[in-house]
């Protein structure tokens, strides 16, 4: 019996590393890599690499916020933590809207040995803190530059949209015996007891230790994300003020914020060379920036997950082998 779910979960493990093989794939030829290659032709090359590693240090920070949000007693180790924000990272970046988000649950499950509930906090909390950062960076860009029309009727809606998480996450928090006690009229057991389940899980949030480390990782994510746009404006011989990569983070946060398009390939793109026009970039260096950071985006937040996929999949057929 144990050499059978041994087998399954191989079997499982490589039909998912073929699916994000050809979404990974897929990705990158739509990245434009003829264009990408061009661009480098004439970007300078250390800070290109200071740009890849500005954006693979998210992972790791990404790892530790998790760890803060998983309740003390089902804390993965950090390794575990970091191969499954890897794996996520990937889906996030090679699907669109939902997708990226629901393979974090399962791999939380799968990997990290969570419950469901304890997943769905998970997942609930990181993207309040996420909308908080996003927020926090919109208001530093608007503090130092006007916003175009579009970036503040967008700003408002993130706004409405983290209000309604933070309320949702909150009330469940604190008052999730209450709930489940009315919800027992309308929802089958189950379901009661999974939201029971869930405001248990989402103890974290009541901690100020914890939730604040977790907003503290966010908002560091991003501040690493505008390093690397400033080292790939350097790349370029671009020299613009610090707030110039604000604006940028800020376009994408919004510009992103639902992913229709699988890896935002072309939004991602056009949301940079819009916020560049505001500086006055010329539309064709624009372009050659935003196509390139885009890639360096790709290759350290969609790669790494991959390989951990692969690596996983021959480690469990070599043991169902045997």
């Amino acid at each position: 019996m144990k050499t059978l779910a041994v087998a399954g979960r191989s079997v499982a493990r490589l039909a998912a590393l073929i699916v994000v093989t050809g979404l990974v794939v897929l990705a990158a030829r739509r990245l434009s890599l003829g264009r990408v290659v061009s661009e480098l032709a004439v970007a300078h090359p250390l800070w290109i690499a200071l740009a890849l590693v500005s954006y693979a240090s998210i992972l790791p920070l990404w790892a530790l916020q998790w760890r803060l949000l998983v309740p003390d007693q089902r804390r993965p180790s950090l390794s575990t933590m970091l191969a499954v924000i890897a794996m996520t990272s990937t889906v996030l970046n090679t699907t669109p809207l939902l997708v990226g988000e629901a393979a974090g649950v399962v791999l939380l499950v799968t990997e990290g040995a969570l419950t469901r509930a304890a997943a769905l906090s998970v997942l609930a909390m990181d993207q309040l803190f996420v909308g908080i950062a996003k927020l926090c960076v919109l208001a530093a860009a608007a503090a130092t530059v006007d916003l175009p029309a579009w970036m503040q009727h967008g700003a408002a809606a993130l706004v409405g949209a983290v209000g309604v998480l933070l309320f949702g996450v909150v009330v469940v928090a604190w008052r999730a015996d209450h709930l489940s006690r009315l919800s027992a009229r309308v929802l089958p057991a189950r379901g009661v007891r999974l939201l029971a389940s869930v405001g248990e899980a989402l103890a974290p949030i009541r901690s100020p230790t914890r939730s604040g480390g977790a907003l503290a990782m966010a908002l560091v994510k991003k501040l690493v994300e505008a390093a690397a746009i400033l080292c790939v404006q350097r790349a370029f011989g671009v020299d613009l003020p610090i707030v110039s990569a604000l604006l940028v983070l800020a376009a994408l946060n919004l510009a992103t914020l639902l992913p229709l398009v699988p890896g935002n390939v072309g939004v991602y793109e056009a949301s940079v060379v819009v916020a560049y026009a505001h500086f006055g970039v010329p539309p064709e260096r624009a372009l050659g920036i935003a196509v390139v950071q885009h890639a360096c985006h790709f290759l350290a937040l969609a790669l790494p997950g991959y390989r951990w996929l692969a690596r996983g999949a021959a480690t469990r057929n070599t043991a169902a082998a045997a």
